[in-house]
């Protein structure tokens, strides 16, 4: 994990720079690198593309489908609650129902994600409370939220999704493969297969409404994968083919995605750049493709600012090594000397980059 962390400080912080030099913002170093640590401590909990896992959800785990219909039409005559958020288990006790029910003007459900939202609130209890009384709750929610047609709307998607939930459980998993690379033909087959139950239990609308998110970013984050993966295209392709993609994304998917893609992305293909001895050019065109021209002259500029800091560094440090190699020196007297020598080449706030750039340098690692 450290060494994940140390190389990617070093690439996220162009992208960062970038970013702080678009918004004209004078951030001090110290401030920049707690920045990058928070945001390289998110990006490190997994390094790989996901793509939404299909698992038995937790309303079906140990319940068949006899059991789902049994618990549904008992919910149907069950008179305890009211509002539905009478006495609620402690895992929502202190919390506001997710999601919303609305009507419209002519008294029908409006059909939204946000009725999903309201099931899978008072579902995500499973295990404190028994299915027939999680059900009943939901039922007692939208008779108390919605007048009586919307509310037999509602009542009948409820028993639809039930069953969907209940036939998802019966799904294969997706087995992982021993190089523990995605195996995409397996997980669309699988995709294929979530789609033919929802056609079954759900309305094209509904199922759009619901999913519709969900499955978009599956479909781009596949498709993303397999690009990436194609050993025949060059670095200046895969960066428009990637570009496209994600510009047909809805635009609210697009705009949670960009900006960690891009910087995903430029990674990728700058050190495929390098490893080949790519031409600078073609680097340009990497550049403008993934982050546009603007972004890409500033790119260039800082690539040229790195490589003044670059040779600065470098002295230093083979100063430094001179000195605390030279045992006719005290320990005292070498360290008295590096910080001299420090004192003179980096004001304060490069200092604070000189220290720990030292100890990665101790450690052996590639500044």
């Amino acid at each position: 994990m450290g060494l994940l962390i140390v190389t990617q400080v070093v690439c996220y912080s162009t992208w960062m720079e970038i970013i702080i030099m678009q918004r004209k913002a004078a951030m001090g170093l110290i401030a920049l690198f707690v920045l990058i640590a928070g945001v390289l401590l998110w990006l490190a909990r997994d390094k790989q593309e996901t793509v939404t896992e299909v698992k038995p959800p937790p309303v079906v785990q140990g319940q068949t489908a006899q059991d789902v219909a049994m618990a549904i039409e008992k919910s149907k005559t069950d008179t305890r609650f009211k509002t539905g958020t009478e006495n609620m288990p402690k895992s929502l006790s202190d919390t506001e129902v997710d999601g919303a029910l609305e009507v419209d003007a002519a008294g029908n459900l409006i059909i939204s994600r946000s009725i999903r939202q309201v099931f899978d609130y008072f579902l995500s209890a499973i295990g404190e409370e028994d299915l027939t009384t999680i059900i009943s709750r939901i039922r007692a929610h939208i008779r108390h939220k919605l007048p009586a047609k919307a509310a037999a709307q509602a009542e009948q998607i409820l028993d639809s999704y039930l069953a969907y939930r209940e036939a998802l459980g019966h799904v294969p998993q997706v087995q992982p493969q021993g190089d523990a690379a995605l195996n995409i033909p397996a997980i669309r087959q699988q995709k294929e297969a979530v789609q033919a139950l929802r056609s079954q239990y759900l309305t094209r609308e509904i199922s759009e409404a619901f999913f519709g998110d969900e499955d978009a970013y599956d479909r781009y984050t596949m498709a993303r994968i397999e690009v990436m993966q194609d050993k025949s295209l060059s670095a200046v392709e895969k960066a428009r083919r990637t570009a496209e993609l994600l510009n047909a994304l809805p635009p609210a998917l697009k705009e949670s995605t960009e900006t960690l893609n891009k910087y995903q992305e430029l990674t990728t293909f700058t050190e495929d750049w390098k490893a080949r001895g790519g031409k600078p050019e073609e680097l340009r065109a990497i550049r403008e493709q993934v982050v546009g021209p603007e972004a890409t002259v500033r790119l260039e500029a800082l690539d040229q600012e790195r490589a003044v800091w670059d040779g600065r560094m470098n002295e230093y440090l083979q100063q430094r090594d001179t000195i605390m190699k030279n045992q006719a020196l005290s320990e005292q007297d070498r360290q008295k000397q590096v910080n001299d020598i420090k004192q003179k080449s980096f004001d304060e706030q490069e200092r604070v980059r000189v220290d720990a750039l030292e100890t990665i340098h101790d450690q052996g690692l590639k500044l």
